[in-house]
């Protein structure tokens, strides 16, 4: 409708009343049932042009309500002071997988522990019976109810990571579909985040440049492969306890020439990456203009972050983050 504005209005997206009324939109959604777009812009004139931008973009509604549930659980990072770590484009939906509980195998593979779950992705510590090896396993958040862009990026990623081998960054063993579940397997890296680490103290400016250089290095052998990563951050490189760098989580991962992936952001316009850490194309959505500088340019924050203890751009929300 030539009605629905693009964007939502800035001075909406601060006002609690509103934000209550995209977390109860996406509990909706959570709950399979279908939102009454008349009928929520009938009941909310005061909000009608904002409420329509989001309810013609769903994915849109998911990832800011999604912010705004986080906030009020005191488990945003997006706090002044703060590394930001949270990926935008996620499209959380809940997971009831408790380890030794509702499912205890996938596959060959017996879940041990949960480590950490992010925008579309959980990661367990998982035993793979007949190599009697533990790796990780990356499994995609939405279960059955991933629909098609879901699963296509969550195989993507499996499919760019698993093109490079390279001891830093993390690599891929397999991929696999348990009851519809999707899933791949990779290294499993004893140790923490770099985030972790920053959060405590930051480095000294020698173990900073040694890490970020290592880390660099590995991202230009991903680039010579023709892989943008896209997405890098402290929370996506994890230190083994050789004190040595692994880049992980290729979600936003992009083929250079890959024309699936161009279609799938020119016709969306989304925005994608971590607010404080991705470069000033992607956060105006200037697609075209990705490249192996977006990576560095993230490199080059990551650097500032161990440095300085947060990152070079932190607001109190992701839009605030992003007009920044």
């Amino acid at each position: 409708s030539a009605m629905i504005p693009d964007q939502p209005n800035d001075d909406h997206l601060n006002d609690p009343r509103f934000q209550s009324l995209l977390v109860e939109c996406l509990e909706k959604l959570e709950r399979g049932e279908t939102l009454d777009v008349n009928h929520l812009l009938e009941a909310h004139p005061e909000h009608a042009e904002s409420m329509a931008a989001f309810l013609a973009d769903q994915a849109m509604l998911r990832r800011v309500a999604s912010g705004v549930l986080d906030s009020l659980s005191g488990q945003s990072p997006m706090q002044p002071g703060a590394p930001v770590d949270e990926t935008i484009d996620s499209n959380p939906k809940p997971s009831g997988f408790v380890a030794g509980e509702q499912i205890q195998y996938i596959g060959a593979y017996e879940i041990l522990d949960e480590i950490a779950r992010g925008g579309m992705g959980i990661v367990f510590k998982a035993k793979q019976q007949k190599l009697n090896r533990i790796v990780a396993l990356k499994m995609i958040l939405s279960g059955q109810l991933a629909d098609a862009t879901d699963i296509e990026r969550f195989q993507r990623e499996a499919r760019a990571a698993g093109q490079l081998k390279h001891p830093n960054i993390v690599s891929i063993h397999e991929v696999g579909e348990h009851h519809g579940h999707h899933y791949f397997t990779m290294d499993f890296i004893d140790g923490h985040s770099l985030a972790d680490e920053i959060r405590d103290e930051v480095l000294s400016p020698r173990r900073a440049a040694e890490l970020v250089k290592i880390a660099a290095e590995a991202v230009e052998f991903a680039h010579a492969q023709g892989i943008l990563h896209r997405d890098l951050k402290p929370a996506n490189i994890l230190i083994d306890d050789e004190q040595q760098p692994h880049i992980t989580d290729f979600g936003l991962a992009k083929v250079v020439g890959d024309d699936d992936t161009r279609a799938e952001l020119t016709a969306s316009g989304q925005i994608l990456g971590t607010p404080s850490y991705m470069s000033p194309e992607q956060a105006t959505g200037k697609h075209s203009h990705v490249g192996p500088a977006t990576d560095v340019y993230s490199l080059g924050a990551v650097l500032y972050a161990c440095l300085v203890g947060r990152a070079p751009f932190v607001a109190d929300s992701p839009v605030d983050t992003l007009l920044q």
